[in-house]
């Protein structure tokens, strides 16, 4: 079994919990309200949506906490999977982790930071080309903002090569400005009458509510992702058996909180109906509740919730290679630890490498797009492995029981395939899910290779 990194100084319950709410609370809150009010214009059912994806994050976070408590180590869902399930499964969770996901996830925090929040920080010339091509068809453009995110990550991955206990500091220093902020937000917003003229609603009101509470699902999921990030460094975790489970429920329940505050602003100010047809929420409704010049101040806090996401995410990230590493399931340098810091230094700077790849390729998103399906089909993967478990290896010590088991994972199980189902079932997402299968399907030959490899 791998071992934990020693990261001179454990992470203790208050920065853990940061590390989960500011994983969670990133850009995607701020971007995917109007895609959810697209099918659920309904402002009853939009909320229900938010509150139901939250909860079937708790559900999972509750089966988690149990995995994460039995195997304090480095890994998460690879880990997990692997002592349920076997070698090759969970290779290929570990493949579209390491490969697609998040560096993915890293790519597209890093340029919607720069692209959106930058301008306003630094001026327009951020959106400016840099480079621009023609190679056949295909328009290529590099801009500013792709140059700065490179930075960022760049600057991101150097604080966690520092350590876990430095890396947990920044995190609870950088996500307590927005949190504070975005709750004194909310409260405010209670008493203000939004200025200007209401948008006008561009949703269809007749939808039905019934068969568009699935496809909303998928980018509500997607703003709730991260939930589970302590679990990839358990081993960094003081007092692991308790401490992951609070951190991983503590946090998300924060976060479902932290959420109704935010789309509670949004809603005041934009009628969900009109959601869709705004270019750019966060501003527009901010703009109307507290006057264009409250904007910088606002772009700055969601700013700093995307640079939270970012720390959380390469933290989580760098550990997955690491754990393969250590059951020779990748390249053995990239188990190797600093000297200095005891941190999986060349796994974090590898995924630093590759996020980079596809910042510069300006083709990330259809890329996260390809692993939806399957990210979705390994999160409920993972979660039946505390069921697996339960059967397989009952003598295991267990110092936190899911709660509500085994109702909570079966839920959680039964929703991420019923949104997998839509994912196929959707023309215009079916290529994207096959195409996701494609890619999980790739990691196969690699594993024949690696095991070559360490045969030979």
């Amino acid at each position: 079994m791998t071992k934990a990194p020693d990261s001179k100084g454990k992470i203790t319950l208050i920065p853990a919990i940061a590390i989960v709410l500011g994983n969670i609370v990133g850009v995607m809150i701020f971007l995917t309200p109007p895609a959810v009010a697209k099918f659920l214009p309904q402002t009853g059912w939009f909320f229900g949506a938010w509150i139901g994806g939250g909860l079937l994050a708790i559900a999972g976070a509750l089966a988690l906490g149990e995995l994460g408590a039995m195997f304090p180590k480095a890994g998460g869902d690879y880990l997990y999977i692997r002592e349920a399930y076997g070698e090759k499964l969970s290779f290929l969770s570990g493949w579209t982790s390491v490969v697609i996901t998040f560096p993915g996830s890293i790519a597209a925090m890093a340029v919607g930071l720069c692209f959106f929040q930058g301008p306003q920080v630094f001026g327009p010339w951020v959106q400016k080309a840099v480079f621009s091509t023609h190679i056949g068809s295909y328009h290529y453009v590099l801009t500013w903002a792709q140059i700065l995110a490179l930075g960022v990550i760049a600057l991101i991955t150097a604080i966690n090569h520092l350590g876990a206990r430095v890396t947990g500091w920044v995190q609870t220093t950088v996500i307590a400005a927005p949190v504070v902020l975005m709750i004194v937000a909310g409260v405010a917003a209670i008493f203000i009458t939004p200025a200007g003229a209401t948008p006008k609603a561009v949703a269809d009101m007749s939808t039905n509510p019934f068969m568009g509470f699935f496809p909303a699902l998928v980018p509500v999921f997607f703003a709730y992702a991260g939930w589970n990030v302590t679990t990839y460094i358990g081993g960094e975790i003081a007092d692991p058996g308790k401490n992951i489970p609070r951190s991983l429920i503590i946090g998300t329940a924060l976060a479902i909180l932290l959420y109704m505050v935010v789309l509670g602003v949004f809603v005041k100010a934009v009628p969900v109906a009109a959601m869709e047809g705004v270019p750019f929420l966060p501003a527009v409704a901010l703009g109307r509740l507290f006057g264009a010049s409250a904007g910088i101040l606002f772009t700055m806090v969601i700013g700093l919730a995307i640079i939270g996401s970012l720390n959380a995410t390469i933290l989580a990230g760098g550990r997955i290679s690491y754990a393969m590493a250590g059951h020779g399931l990748a390249f053995s340098s990239l188990g190797k630890e600093s000297k200095k810091f005891g941190t999986p230094a060349t796994a974090l700077w590898v995924q630093a490498g590759l996020a980079g790849l596809l910042v510069l390729s300006g083709r990330f998103e259809q890329l996260i797009a390809y692993t939806v399906m399957v990210m979705l089909l390994f999160s409920a993967l993972t979660v039946s492995a505390s069921i697996m478990l339960r059967r397989t290896r009952p003598e295991l010590e267990r110092p936190y029981k899911t709660w509500g088991y085994p109702v909570t994972p079966i839920l959680f199980i039964f929703f991420c395939l019923a949104v997998v189902a839509f994912l196929f079932y959707g023309a215009k997402t079916r290529y994207e899910a096959i195409a996701g299968v494609i890619i999980t399907a790739l990691g196969y030959p690699a594993y024949l290779f690696i095991k070559s490899r360490k045969g030979s």
